[in-house]
């Protein structure tokens, strides 16, 4: 384990997710009240790659949430508390033990950013540092997903591409190049790969 998180809050739980073992509800619940987002980052990313190395799926010109794929959502910034929220994570990865039917997921803010606003801490219902969290942790807990999905429609490119230090390694949205996203995403040291409309690979 790195010596910077010697001092964490989370250095036990960091521990935990190094050797692979699964964290229960209330685990997630101080994960979820945690400050410390670099050791969110860190174990999000060791759970990432654990998956899907550097690759970083994207797809041009899609919606949100694409129902040709076996995807899961969560909406987060209503009224949920982050207790009720480490409960909807906990209830999808039961279900996902049980099924298998879900090939990613997609945590959703309430509204999405407004783009003449971002950077200005404008009217936004989240922060930029709450949508890192709920990535990191919902890629910590749901470690029986193949994929944590991100929109560049909802986040912004720039969160966007912090997002993929967070857990996130599929992307979705529209009004984007096919180069430019193959140029942020390997910006960010990953490898792009195009993904179908099924969830295969091009």
């Amino acid at each position: 384990m790195p010596s910077l998180f010697a001092n964490s809050e989370l250095f036990d739980l960091i521990d935990k997710v190094e050797k692979g073992e699964r964290l229960d509800h209330d685990a997630g619940v101080r994960l979820m009240n945690s400050q410390d987002i670099l050791a969110l980052g860190t174990m999000a990313n060791i759970v990432r790659e654990r998956k899907n190395g550097h690759q970083t799926f994207y797809r041009i010109d899609q919606s949100t949430h694409d129902t040709n794929v076996r995807e899961a959502t969560m909406l987060y910034g209503t009224i949920e508390s982050r207790e009720e929220q480490i409960d909807i994570l906990c209830r999808l990865r039961e279900q996902q033990d049980q099924t298998g039917e879900f090939l990613s997921f997609t945590p959703l803010s309430s509204v999405p950013k407004d783009k003449e606003l971002e950077g200005t801490m404008g009217v936004e219902t989240t922060t930029g540092l709450e949508d890192l969290k709920v990535l990191a942790i919902s890629r910590i807990l749901l470690d029986n997903f193949d994929h944590i999905k991100a929109s560049w429609n909802q986040l912004g490119l720039k969160l966007t591409q912090v997002s993929l230090a967070f857990g996130v390694d599929d992307l979705a949205g529209s009004g984007v190049t096919k180069h430019a996203m193959i140029h942020m995403i390997q910006k960010a040291g990953r490898a792009a790969v195009e993904r179908t409309g099924l969830g295969g690979t091009q």
